[in-house]
């Protein structure tokens, strides 16, 4: 007898459109989940009321990115290149400063230390970006890194080492993702993947990541001692295309969202399939774990997905 896939804890549904990017903001006074649009308006839901309460109308371009900042702060990322920094007043937000990039891509910026952010460039750049001074203060470029190399496209996806800010994971659309040392601006070693990189997830603990493309398997990679990227082993998927992975903060599990619409959840020890979450009709963007327990839903570890269809699933699984 087949196991049926469990329900999720909640599914919000509303006016929001196609959703790129969610975002956790927990604290011992408020749990709220934003949720980025296509449209560009950003959605705050109150996970103690299970509604939405406001919403931010700041722009036409999708909302690629968002993260919480210290000091009452949060940043959006823009498919233009603007990166918008909000500042609380009162009960409501505020932008505070825009930076323009010139970049105009779906790759999402990164946080990589409290006060720096690894941000897309054109031209297969990434910057080191500082909350400080608000310039790049370090680049890392190919063209200057190895002269000959032929171009590696477009940045798709960027994966700073969780403790460990020297270092940098790039995938390029060229079918590449290197290692980068950002204070020496060196590439340390770099694996050639099947397709273009749509999304790249790494935990610096176990040595080991993953890459979801639109082919019909998910690539294991690791990196040895001597920081040799390599290929481990593959998935393989029932459908092709996977735009969404996530490592669970307790690295017992692994999601991974496909074009499909469904949500497919691994054990990280096993690299075993555990379910299949088919809740959602349509791509999904983003999964995203909140990183302490979440007192609406009893969960010390709650996962949140979205995509095209509009509507954002919250899911409790294996705590």
């Amino acid at each position: 007898m087949a196991i049926l896939p469990p329900d999720p804890v909640y599914l919000m549904r509303g006016d929001m459109g196609p959703v790129h990017s969610l975002m956790f903001r927990v604290s011992p006074y408020i749990e709220h989940l934003y949720a980025g649009t296509e449209s560009g308006r950003v959605h705050i839901w109150d996970l103690m009321k299970n509604r939405e309460i406001f919403k931010l109308n700041t722009s036409n371009e999708p909302c690629l990115a968002m993260h919480n900042m210290a000091d009452e702060c949060f940043i959006t990322q823009r498919k233009g290149g603007a990166i918008n920094f909000w500042q609380a007043r009162s009960s409501s937000w505020v932008i505070n400063k825009t930076v323009d990039t010139d970049y105009c891509g779906f790759c999402r910026c990164q946080v990589s230390t409290e006060s720096e952010l690894l941000i897309p460039l054109n031209d297969s750049r990434i910057g080191l970006f500082s909350l400080k001074t608000l310039r790049t203060e370090i680049e890392l470029n190919p063209a200057h890194c190895l002269p000959d190399m032929k171009s590696l496209g477009q940045v798709m996806a960027i994966k700073p080492f969780v403790n460990e800010s020297q270092y940098v994971l790039v995938a390029y659309d060229g079918g590449q993702m290197s290692l980068w040392d950002l204070r020496s601006k060196k590439i340390l070693s770099s694996l050639e993947v099947e397709q273009c990189p749509m999304s790249v997830d790494y935990n610096s603990t176990l040595v080991h990541g993953i890459v979801g493309s639109p082919c019909d398997n998910l690539e294991v990679f690791s990196l040895s001692r001597d920081n040799e990227l390599f290929e481990k082993t593959r998935l393989p998927l029932k459908n092709p295309g996977t735009s969404a992975i996530a490592i669970r903060p307790d690295v017992k599990v692994f999601a991974a969202g496909g074009w499909d619409g469904r949500i497919r959840i691994y054990s990280w020890k096993t690299l075993r399939p555990l379910v299949v979450l088919d809740q959602h009709k349509a791509t999904i963007h983003d999964i995203i774990f909140s990183t302490c327990k979440v007192e609406a839903y009893n969960s010390k570890c709650l996962m949140a997905a979205a995509g095209k269809d509009g509507n954002i699933s919250l899911w409790d699984l294996y705590n």
